[in-house]
């Protein structure tokens, strides 16, 4: 790694720990009022600390085998260029490519006001595998905003001269005190698809409990707000760029079904997500570019 980067991480209080997850270096940052953990696999913010609090994202115990096409859950993964399976070629893995490679980064420093910045990139032309699996070129950056909350700033450039269809997740894991205790507000009145009921609905009231879910909520709004009682904390979820919230947990049956999660840990988290999905799904024109952005901010109840 270039040495100058070397050396920007280390003045924000960051170092790299090598080959710690699936071969690939993390970034480790100690700061005054939190620290963090980003996973170079993948480009996942895996981890963020407040001081004196708990992390506001989960993380999974269970790593599911260290093939490249092993999901595990944690963070905030990027599901990019599709969401779910892929609806033309059912061998390709779940949620796209941009969580199964390795980012490379490119800047470490801080913005103005003095928070983190992290800057991490993925060029489909550096990994052969991609070309193999989608052929149209693409150039991917990340951009973490570390502070008193945190920002996912996610771009995508379409470089191929094919125009693209595109859906989309910031696919955040939040950890909460119990799925079954927590509750997500400004969903209401939405109408969503239920993915394990395979069917249409209308939301009535705030989701409570947040546990066996998996609702694509179309069009949704700017914000929601997900509250942990347990852990005695709110958090404010807000986005750009992004037409569906997705909320997921696979409750008590479906977790001990799956071999990529342990049977408890559906109480540990709530993931709600940013994305485009279904028929929010958007198409991507030659030379153009998408951003998706998330912001997260915390208070104590």
């Amino acid at each position: 790694m270039d040495k100058q980067l070397m050396e920007d991480l280390e003045m924000i209080g960051g170092i790299l720990t090598p080959a710690s997850l699936r071969g690939c270096d993390e970034i480790l940052i100690e700061q005054p009022g939190f620290s963090a953990r980003i996973a170079l696999w993948g480009g996942h913010l895996v981890s963020f600390i407040p001081e004196a609090e708990q992390d506001l994202l989960f993380q999974s115990e269970n790593l599911a085998g260290d093939s490249r096409f092993s999901k595990v859950h944690m963070g905030v993964p990027v599901c990019w260029p599709w969401f779910g399976a892929n609806e033309i070629n059912s061998d390709l893995p779940a949620h796209g490519l941009a969580r199964y490679f390795r980012w490379e980064l490119a800047e470490a420093g801080h913005f103005k006001n003095g928070d983190v910045k992290i800057q991490l990139k993925l060029a489909s032309e550096q990994h052969p595998l991609i070309e193999e699996m989608w052929v149209n070129a693409f150039e991917l950056r990340l951009v973490f905003r570390l502070g008193e909350g945190f920002e996912v700033n996610f771009s995508a450039a379409n470089l191929s001269d094919n125009t693209v269809t595109i859906s989309e997740a910031l696919h955040t894991y939040f950890k909460v005190g119990n799925s079954e205790k927590a509750h997500i507000e400004g969903l209401q009145d939405l109408d969503y698809h239920d993915k394990f009921e395979a069917l249409q609905s209308t939301q009535i009231g705030s989701i409570h409990p947040c546990t066996e879910l998996d609702r694509v909520y179309l069009d949704a709004p700017n914000t929601s707000t997900l509250i942990d009682p347990v852990l005695g904390r709110k958090l404010t979820i807000s986005n750009e760029g992004a037409a569906s919230t997705v909320v997921w947990n696979p409750g008590a049956k479906r977790a001990k079904a799956r071999t990529d999660l342990n049977n408890e840990e559906y109480l540990d988290f709530v993931c709600v997500e940013s994305a485009n999905a279904l028929t929010n799904s958007y198409l991507l024109e030659p030379g153009s570019i998408h951003q998706l952005k998330l912001k997260v901010k915390w208070e104590k109840l």
